[in-house]
C-alpha cells in the first residue's frame, strides 16, 4: 500500500489572508423597505374615503407638495441609506473578523475567531425575495450579537462555514466560491444530514393542544363570555386586548417562526433550521450545549408527542424566538419518541437515559405537592443527572455534570417541619432549570455533596481530555482538507471529499480493524472490476497510514444519499425510488463471490467458510452477542425461544449461496434524479465484515425491513407498501425471509442499545413480531 500524494497547501485555492468586502448592494433597499411602507400606508390611507364626505384635511396643502415631501423624505432615506452602506465593511485577516461602519464617526467590531461561539443565517423575507441573507455572529465573553447584513445566501454560507472553521482552530482559507446552501427552503448545506423535520400539521396539532394555548384561549373565552352577559365589555377592553395579543403571539413563536422546523446534523454539531416568512438557519455546538430539558403537556401524551429545549452557553434566557433574536432554546416543538431519542443521542452520546437509576420523593411530599406529588424523581450515573416533575406538563431535565456550575439546598419553614428540601443545580441561564423537589433532608444533603463531586471530577475530566483528534487532523491536514469537506461518518470512519470523484474515508481511533480490511476490500472491489450490474460499487484508489490512523481514497459514487432524499420527495416520485431501489438490491447477488459455498468474506480470519447457511449466520451472532445477551435477558424474557425458532428456520433454510451485502439500507444507498425528474438509483456502498456468501433473500428482507428506521412520517406506509411490490415479485418465499431475517437482524444489531436506543428498540420489535 502507497500513500497518496495529498495536494500541497500552494495548490489549495483560496483568497488572500486578507480580503476587505462591501455587503450587497441592495443592503439599502432591504433595511429601507419598512420605512418606505409605513410613508405610503401613513398616506395612503388618508385618501380612502370614511363616509363623511369630508376630503382629507391636508388636501388642501396640495397633492403636488405632499408629493414632494414624501419624495424628498424618500431621497433623504435613501442618500442616509446609501452612505451606510458605503462606508460599510467587513475585513478578514488571518486572526480576526473586523466590521467599520460610520461615515463621519468611524466604529470597528473586532472579533477574533477563538471567541466566536456560533454564527447564525437569517434570511427576513424581503431578504429571501432577492436571495439575500443576514449573519449574525454570537461572540463570547457576554459581547453583543455581531450582525452582517446583507450577503448572498451563497457568500454567507461560505463565511458562516469559514468562520465556524476558524473558531475551532481549523487554519483553513475562505474559498472562491462557497458550497451553498442546498435549497432556498431549509438553508441546509450538502454535507447537512436531516435528522427531524417536524410536519406543519403535527406542529399545529400540538400548538392548539398545549397547556399555553389552551389556557390563554380559554381564559380570553371565559372573560368575554362573562363581560358580555353582564353588558360591561367595554370596560373589560383593558384586560382582553392583552389576551387577544398574547395569543397571537403565541401563533406567530409557536407556529410561523417553528413551521418547517428540521433539526440536521452538521460537521461541527446540529443545525436548526426554520421559519415560514423568515427563515432562520442556527448552528449549535453540541460542547455549548449546558442542559437538555423534554416535556410533555398532558394532551400530548396519548399521541407520544414531546418537545425538547436546551440551554446554550452564550444565548441566555428566554425562548429565543422573537424576530431580532437568532438564538431558539427550541431543539425540537413537537417530536415522536423515537426522534426523541434520536435528538438525544446526537447531544448526549452514547448515553441511555433509560439505564439511569430515579429515586421518589418521600410520601411526605404529597402535603406541600399535592397535585403531582407522585412525579418527583431525581437520580444520577457517572455522566449526568436527572430531575423530574409535573402532572399536567411533565418535566425531565437532563444536566452533564461538567456542565453544573453550583449547588445548593434550600429547606423553608414547612419543608423543614417535615424534613423535605430542594436541591438547586444551577447552571447557563435558560429554560431547564434542574431542581430535585421534595427530597427527604438526608437524602438532599447527600445529593448536593455528591453532585459536586461529580461536577468536580467532570470538569477535570474534560480539562485533560485532548481536545483535538491529533492523528486524524494530521490525515486532513496532508490532504488539505478541514471538518467542513466531511460529507458523512459511520461507525468506523468519517468521509471527506476529495474533489468531485475522489473521497477520503479516516478510520477512527482504536478501530482495530482496517490493517486486515482494507486490503480485502480492496481486492473484493477489483474482483468486481470486470462485472456490471447496472449499479456502481466501491472502489479504493489508495490507502495508508498517517500519524498510526488508517485511511483510504475511494471512488466518489455519483448521486447523494437516499436517506437524505427521501423526506424532500412526493409520496408518488418516493415510491418510483423505493421500486428502483428494491431492484438494484437484488443485483447485488450477481457480483462474483471470491469463494464458493457459505463464507465469511471480510474480517478477522476471513474469507472463513461453513458448511451451511445455519453455521455461518450462528457464527455472525456469536460475534455479536456476548455484547448485548445479558441486556436481551432483561428485556425479553421469552430470548431463548426466539433463538430455538431461528435455529430452526436456519437448518430447514435451502438454496445456492449469492454475494450478500448484509446492510442494504436507504443511508448506503446513491441516488441521482434524472432531468425527467424521475429517480434513479446510481449505486450502493459500504460493504463490510456484514458482508456474506449467503441466501440472496437476506439482502431484499433487510432492504424492506430497513426502511423502517428512516424517520419521515411516511415511511411506515412506505415500507408496508414496499413489501406487497416485493411479495407481487418473490411470491410466498418473501414471507418467510421476512419472518426469519427479523429474527436475525434483530439479534445481529442488538449491540446498538450501547449507542442507538432508536436501533436497538427496533431490535426488539423484530424479535418480537
Amino acid at each position: 500500500m502507497s500513500e497518496t500524494t495529498p495536494p500541497t497547501q500552494a495548490q489549495a485555492t483560496g483568497r488572500p489572508v486578507k480580503q476587505t468586502e462591501r455587503p450587497h448592494p441592495l443592503t439599502p433597499l432591504i433595511r429601507g423597505w419598512v420605512v418606505l411602507l409605513a410613508i405610503v400606508i401613513g398616506f395612503g390611507r388618508e385618501f380612502i374615503p370614511d363616509g363623511s364626505g369630508n376630503e382629507p384635511e391636508f388636501t388642501h396643502w396640495g397633492l403636488r407638495w405632499i408629493l414632494l415631501g414624501v419624495a424628498g423624505i424618500i431621497v433623504i432615506a435613501a442618500v442616509a441609506g446609501f452612505l451606510s452602506w458605503y462606508f460599510t465593511r467587513y475585513v478578514i485577516d488571518d486572526e480576526e473578523l473586523r466590521i467599520e461602519t460610520g461615515a463621519v464617526f468611524k466604529n470597528s467590531k473586532r472579533v477574533p475567531f477563538e471567541r466566536i461561539q456560533s454564527v447564525d443565517i437569517i434570511q427576513q423575507l424581503a431578504a429571501r425575495i432577492f436571495g439575500l441573507a443576514e449573519l449574525r455572529i454570537e461572540v463570547g465573553s457576554g459581547d453583543s450579537t455581531i450582525k452582517l447584513r446583507y450577503l448572498t445566501r451563497a457568500q454567507a454560507s461560505a463565511l458562516r462555514d469559514y468562520l465556524l472553521s476558524r473558531a475551532h482552530g481549523d487554519r483553513v482559507r475562505l474559498a472562491d466560491q462557497g458550497t451553498g446552501p442546498a435549497n432556498a427552503f431549509t438553508d441546509l448545506g450538502v454535507a447537512d444530514q436531516p435528522l427531524v423535520t417536524v410536519p406543519p400539521q403535527r406542529l399545529i396539532i400540538g400548538f392548539l393542544l398545549s397547556s399555553e394555548f389552551l389556557f390563554t384561549a380559554g381564559l380570553l373565552v371565559v372573560v368575554f363570555a362573562v363581560t358580555t352577559a353582564f353588558g360591561v365589555v367595554a370596560f373589560a377592553l383593558a384586560g382582553l386586548i392583552p389576551l387577544a395579543i398574547g395569543v397571537v403571539s403565541m401563533i406567530g413563536n409557536r407556529v410561523i417562526q417553528m413551521f418547517n422546523f428540521t433539526l440536521a446534523q452538521s460537521a461541527r454539531g446540529v443545525r436548526v433550521t426554520r421559519g415560514l416568512t423568515n427563515l432562520t438557519s442556527q448552528s449549535v455546538p453540541v460542547n455549548r450545549i449546558q442542559g437538555v430539558r423534554v416535556l410533555q403537556p398532558i394532551l400530548w401524551r396519548r399521541l407520544g408527542w414531546y418537545r425538547i429545549d436546551v440551554n446554550v452557553l452564550g444565548y441566555g434566557g428566554g425562548e429565543g424566538n422573537d424576530n431580532d433574536r437568532t438564538a431558539t432554546s427550541v431543539l425540537l416543538p413537537v417530536a415522536a419518541a423515537h426522534e426523541v431519542d434520536l435528538a438525544l443521542s446526537r447531544i448526549l452520546p452514547g448515553l441511555d437515559l433509560s439505564q439511569v437509576q430515579l429515586h421518589s420523593s418521600p410520601r411526605q411530599a404529597r402535603w406541600l405537592r399535592p397535585y403531582d406529588f407522585w412525579t418527583l424523581r431525581y437520580g444520577a450515573d457517572d455522566r449526568v443527572v436527572i430531575t423530574e416533575h409535573g402532572w399536567l406538563t411533565h418535566v425531565r431535565n437532563v444536566v452533564p455534570h461538567a456542565k453544573t456550575q453550583s449547588v445548593r439546598l434550600s429547606q423553608g419553614p414547612l419543608q423543614r417541619r417535615l424534613g423535605l428540601a430542594d436541591v438547586h443545580l444551577d447552571i447557563t441561564h435558560g429554560p431547564v432549570t434542574p431542581i430535585a423537589h421534595q427530597l427527604g433532608a438526608d437524602a438532599a444533603r447527600e445529593l448536593t455533596m455528591s453532585q459536586l463531586d461529580r461536577a468536580r471530577r467532570a470538569r477535570a475530566a474534560d480539562r485533560v481530555r485532548v481536545p483535538v483528534d491529533l492523528a486524524g487532523q494530521s490525515v486532513l491536514e496532508r490532504f488539505g482538507l478541514t471538518e467542513r469537506d466531511r460529507i458523512g461518518e459511520g461507525g468506523e470512519s468519517e468521509v471527506y471529499a476529495l474533489g468531485r470523484d475522489r473521497v477520503l474515508r479516516v478510520y477512527r481511533a482504536g478501530h482495530e480493524g482496517p490493517a486486515t480490511l482494507i486490503p480485502q476490500l480492496k481486492s473484493l472491489y477489483a474482483s468486481w472490476a470486470h462485472t456490471s450490474i447496472g449499479l456502481q460499487v466501491p472502489q479504493i484508489l489508495d490507502s495508508g497510514q498517517i500519524a498510526g490512523r488508517w485511511f483510504t481514497v475511494d471512488r466518489r459514487m455519483s448521486g447523494g444519499s437516499l436517506s437524505a432524499w427521501l423526506p424532500t420527495a412526493e409520496p408518488d416520485v418516493r415510491r418510483q425510488a423505493l421500486l428502483d431501489y428494491l431492484e438494484a438490491t437484488s443485483r447485488i447477488q450477481h457480483l462474483p463471490s471470491p469463494v464458493p459455498g457459505h463464507a465469511r468474506l471480510l474480517g478477522d480470519d476471513a474469507p472463513q467458510l461453513f458448511p451451511n447457511l445455519a453455521d455461518l449466520l450462528t457464527a455472525q451472532l456469536f460475534r455479536i452477542l456476548p455484547n448485548s445477551q445479558q441486556r436481551l435477558e432483561a428485556d425479553l424474557p421469552q430470548i431463548s425461544r426466539i433463538w430455538d425458532r431461528l435455529q430452526e428456520w436456519l437448518g430447514a433454510r435451502k438454496g445456492e449461496p449469492r454475494l450478500v451485502h448484509g446492510d442494504v439500507c436507504p443511508p448506503n444507498t446513491y441516488l441521482t434524479v434524472l432531468p425527467d425528474g424521475r429517480p434513479s438509483v446510481t449505486g450502493i456502498g459500504d460493504f463490510s465484515p456484514h458482508t456474506l456468501s449467503a441466501d440472496p433473500m437476506m439482502d431484499i428482507a433487510g432492504a424492506i425491513m430497513f426502511c423502517e428506521l428512516e424517520t419521515y412520517d411516511q415511511a411506515a406506509a412506505d415500507c408496508a407498501w414496499l413489501a406487497g411490490q416485493a411479495r407481487e415479485r418473490y411470491g410466498p418465499q418473501l414471507d418467510e425471509a421476512l419472518e426469519m431475517y427479523r429474527i436475525y437482524y434483530g439479534f445481529y444489531f442488538s449491540n446498538a442499545h450501547r449507542f442507538d436506543r432508536r436501533l436497538y428498540d427496533w431490535c426488539l420489535q423484530q424479535l418480537t413480531a
